[in-house]
């Protein structure tokens, strides 16, 4: 890949995990604001997410974000049957799915295809 190609991939990536970061801020910050179940959940997927943020960054490579895919589309299967059974959590859930599936496609679309077979 061109010096330039790596330069716009990295200025993407770093992108992807400022916005992933300044979710868990947000989630941080509205946690403080929530009440039971919901704050809990809050707090633990804002340190989640400033933690993902910051290893994937500091891996840098196609590898972090395929795992960083994972985990947040994991995350947003997970928080469907949230949704579906759990009342008090339900608008926490239904957010947390959307956020989850563009955080996962904005990772896949870091990657990409993967390697193109040269060599």
């Amino acid at each position: 890949m061109s010096g330039a190609g790596r330069s716009g991939r990295q200025q993407r990536a770093l992108a992807v995990e400022l916005l992933r970061a300044g979710i868990g801020v947000a989630h941080l910050l509205g946690s403080r604001r929530a009440l039971g179940r919901p704050a809990v959940l809050a707090r633990v997927l804002g340190v989640r997410q400033l933690t993902q943020a910051g290893l994937v960054l500091r891996a840098g490579t196609a590898d972090a974000h395929t795992v960083s895919a994972l985990v947040d589309a994991t995350h947003g299967v997970t928080m469907v049957p949230l949704a579906l059974f759990d009342r008090q959590s339900r608008r926490f859930a239904v957010r947390q799915f959307w956020i989850a599936t563009l955080l996962t496609v904005l990772e896949v679309a870091l990657v990409g295809r993967g390697r193109s077979g040269k060599r």
